[in-house]
């Protein structure tokens, strides 16, 4: 099965250039608070220098719609990634492709696809964790997923994947995009090593 790499987190020139030396098909940009976080003019500097071919992913977290509209506009973005408590009117006055991420504690968490499943195009499972969103590092209990319902958006699997585990990881969850971002990195950075790793595992 064909799969789609997004690498999150990009916010040096220096990984730029390294993510353009592989196939991946998103990159992501983190304007939420993080360690990670650029702004829209570090954002866009950024962007000039992506492969043309690489989808431009913007992370949002309870962000002010407006703000979310800026970024849509002046980085000309193709996916907008919520990691908070956005509405579904919330979601429905963004002009392009959303993904909505659900945090992954229990079984009980599934219960999210049922309210935004419909109206996004993609849902990302990662890893619950108390008083953070996404970024923790940590792999979550992957047969979870096992019970998810059918699910009409793209299922875009994140959180502590890495080249050591993404082959386990699609064998058991099947994910039509995985996300990845620490687990490609050496020093907060990421690696040119760790990528070419993650793609020998990929076989792309």
């Amino acid at each position: 099965m064909p799969i789609d790499v997004k690498i999150c987190g990009l916010k040096t020139r220096d990984e730029i250039d390294i993510v353009n030396q592989f196939p991946i098909s998103y990159a992501g940009f983190i304007f939420a608070p993080s360690k990670r976080q650029v702004t829209t003019r570090q954002a866009k500097e950024l962007m000039h220098s992506l492969r043309k071919d690489i989808k431009k992913v913007g992370v949002f977290v309870n962000s002010p719609i407006e703000e979310v509209l800026r970024a849509v506009k002046a980085c000309k973005l193709d996916v907008i990634q919520l990691h908070g408590d956005e509405s579904v009117d919330y979601i429905q006055q963004i002009p392009c492709k959303v993904w909505k991420t659900i945090p992954m504690k229990d079984a009980s968490s599934l219960k999210q696809v049922e309210l935004y499943g419909d109206v996004v195009d993609g849902l990302l499972f990662e890893t619950h964790h108390e008083g953070m969103r996404g970024g923790s590092g940590k792999a979550f209990d992957w047969s979870l997923l096992e019970k998810r319902p059918k699910l009409e958006a793209s299922l875009i699997l994140a959180g502590g994947l890495s080249p050591e585990n993404i082959g386990q990881a699609i064998d058991m969850v099947k994910p039509d995009v995985v996300d990845v971002n620490s687990g490609l990195e050496v020093n907060g950075y990421k690696s040119y090593e760790r990528t070419k790793k993650l793609f020998e595992e990929l076989n792309l």
